[in-house]
């Protein structure tokens, strides 16, 4: 073995020694002189090598935390390091940021412009307190359903979490196959007629638009305005990702709280009186209670986004904030919209505009908003149809779709 610089070159090969009785082994060896330089040469490249690693071991530990660009080297000099993922990431997966956003807009739409008659026929009080049972029962039940969800999952090793991706799976993976049969049935008729309310609300708030402004007769026509407005639905069935569903909901997040900010001011124009505003009125619940809670009775939308996350545990920080942010914002809306306008508040809040620039600019981003939650919504429904009949191809899917629409 030969000792280079006080350090043992292990990497060196140790030739074994020949017996004594070999006379060639007591023999001088004279090399060449090309052979004594490579020799040379090649102590002076394993010197060099060593010292690059006695200079590496004494190095700062500021130093060892390299900058990307200078990795690769540090790699092939011997240096560990944390290598990045492989795997690429998934494009069509969605944030905690674009799920809550999702689920607020599921939550806030249409309904949440019937709050201000809410509050001012349920009282402000009660209707306040209505507001957050409903909200914290809902959030709640939403929790149970998921942990129903995973403890199946745990007692069964037939499916995986990544296999059950909407309200269907849930319901066929806890309550069999005649339980799953029910929830959808009830589903897809909900998601239906929801669907169908959408279409028939804007055509008839552009109706209302068309007959007050003079428009033309095609435009105060609610079956003329139902046709033309059905390729746009048709447009937004064709949706897929969850990604780009998302980005949609921001925009019906945006035009709802534009739109109840004009309301508000509106609101806001005439002398407030709080002595002509009860503050509970429990006779009108059954009255008053429909609007509240149909804000929060969205669970069948949630699985959806709850699946296309790239991180799943973090579906419930994400379904927290978009509830209570949706709260705070209709007990904003309803409370002051009630103090605003009085008793005599109309059923639906946008009726109390007068024609002009905000009344038409109100129904148009209320429109929007319902255009906005209809990918989101009827979602579930088109997944369980086509997972009735075993899956389908794009060009069926769509056709399918366009037929549902």
């Amino acid at each position: 073995m030969q000792v280079l610089n006080g350090n043992l070159v292990s990497s060196m090969k140790v030739l074994p020694r020949r017996p004594a009785g070999n006379a060639s082994s007591n023999r001088t060896r004279t090399l060449p002189s090309g052979g004594k330089k490579a020799l040379g040469s090649g102590r002076r490249g394993l010197t060099a090598v060593v010292a690059r690693r006695d200079a590496a071991q004494k190095r700062p530990a500021s130093l060892e935390r390299l900058a990307p660009s200078t990795r690769p080297r540090a790699a092939a000099e011997g240096q560990g390091f944390a290598m990045p993922s492989s795997e690429p990431e998934d494009a069509s997966k969605i944030g905690e940021g674009a799920a809550t956003a999702s689920v607020m807009k599921a939550v806030m739409g249409a309904g949440c412009f019937a709050l201000p008659w809410s509050f001012a026929n349920g009282g402000l009080g009660l209707t306040t307190l209505s507001l957050v049972i409903m909200c914290t029962v809902c959030l709640k039940t939403l929790e149970f359903m998921f942990r129903a969800r995973d403890a199946a999952l745990a007692n069964q090793s037939a499916k995986k979490l990544g296999d059950i991706e909407n309200y269907v799976d849930i319901s066929t993976l806890t309550l069999g196959s005649t339980g799953s049969t029910l929830v959808r049935i009830i589903m897809c008729l909900t998601c239906f007629g929801v669907c169908s309310a959408y279409l028939v609300f804007i055509a008839s708030t552009l109706v209302t638009m068309g007959t007050a402004y003079g428009w033309p007769a095609f435009a105060q026509s609610e079956k003329t305005l139902i046709y033309a407005i059905s390729p746009l639905m048709v447009a937004l069935a064709w949706m897929r990702s969850v990604a780009g569903v998302s980005i949609i909901s921001i925009f019906g997040n945006i035009s709802v709280l534009v739109g109840m900010t004009f309301v508000l001011l509106d609101a806001l124009k005439n002398p407030i009186s709080l002595s002509s505003l009860p503050m509970a009125v429990p006779t009108q619940f059954s009255a008053y209670v429909g609007s509240v809670a149909f804000l929060f009775l969205v669970h069948f939308a949630l699985p959806d986004i709850e699946a296309n996350m790239g991180d799943r545990k973090k579906f419930a920080s994400a379904a927290f904030k978009g509830y209570w942010l949706c709260a705070l914002v209709c007990f904003i809306f309803g409370g002051v919209g009630a103090i605003g306008y009085g008793p005599q508040v109309k059923s639906v809040a946008i009726a109390m505009l007068e024609t002009g620039f905000v009344a038409v600019t109100v129904k148009l981003l209320l429109c929007a908003n319902v255009l906005a939650t209809f990918p989101l919504i009827v979602r579930s429904s088109f997944t369980t149809i086509e997972d009735a009949f075993g899956g389908m191809g794009l060009v069926s899917s769509n056709i399918m779709r366009t037929v549902y629409v």
